[in-house]
């Protein structure tokens, strides 16, 4: 429990320098979440239920925790719950780490609004999915992960957005992460 909760520390700081050179570096930025991506899917945090435990417990502070890194454990364990093959977990992993990143093109005063948005406010939230697609081709993102970015709100029933897409329209990956980041 210990070594997971360093090695879970240890990746909420490797997110924060993503989060942090996210513009500044791409290269570098996408060079460590594929490391950061791989390193999860081969170890998968050496034990589900002690990550889970961790995320639930929030050792070490709540700033520390970050919704895409539980987004992208949870994900990542959920997919391999499937028995999906190890390369379609990386790809996941690489969407799933990166899902709200189109938020920093966003004004603050939405994203951190706590009363309801407008509907102005609404459909200005709601882009960030394709701000977050047109970051992720600068990081040089897989296709599949680009899917996860663009689809993570839509919802199989045609209810989500940005363009209100049904289950066939959707990658199982996005459904996966969708799920996931509904939950978390």
């Amino acid at each position: 429990m210990a070594s997971c909760e360093r090695e879970f520390l240890s990746t909420t700081r490797i997110i924060k320098s993503i989060n942090q050179n996210l513009f500044s570096r791409p290269k570098e930025v996408a060079d460590q979440a594929n490391t950061l991506v791989s390193g999860i899917a081969d170890s998968m945090m050496v034990d589900a239920d002690i990550a889970i435990q961790l995320m639930a417990d929030k050792v070490g502070g709540e700033d520390v925790y970050l919704h895409s890194l539980n987004v992208t454990l949870l994900s990542m364990m959920l997919a391999k719950e499937m028995k999906a093959p190890i390369e379609a977990i990386k790809l996941l992993g690489m969407g799933a780490l990166f899902p709200d990143v189109g938020d920093a093109e966003i004004p603050e005063r939405i994203t951190r609004k706590m009363e309801a948005l407008s509907k102005n406010e609404q459909s200005v939230l709601q882009q960030h999915c394709g701000h977050g697609v047109d970051i992720g081709k600068k990081l040089g993102l897989p296709p599949e992960a680009l899917l996860v970015i663009a689809q993570h709100h839509e919802r199989v029933d045609g209810s989500g957005y940005p363009l209100k897409m049904q289950a066939s329209q959707l990658s199982l990956l996005s459904r996966i992460v969708a799920v996931v980041n509904a939950y978390d």
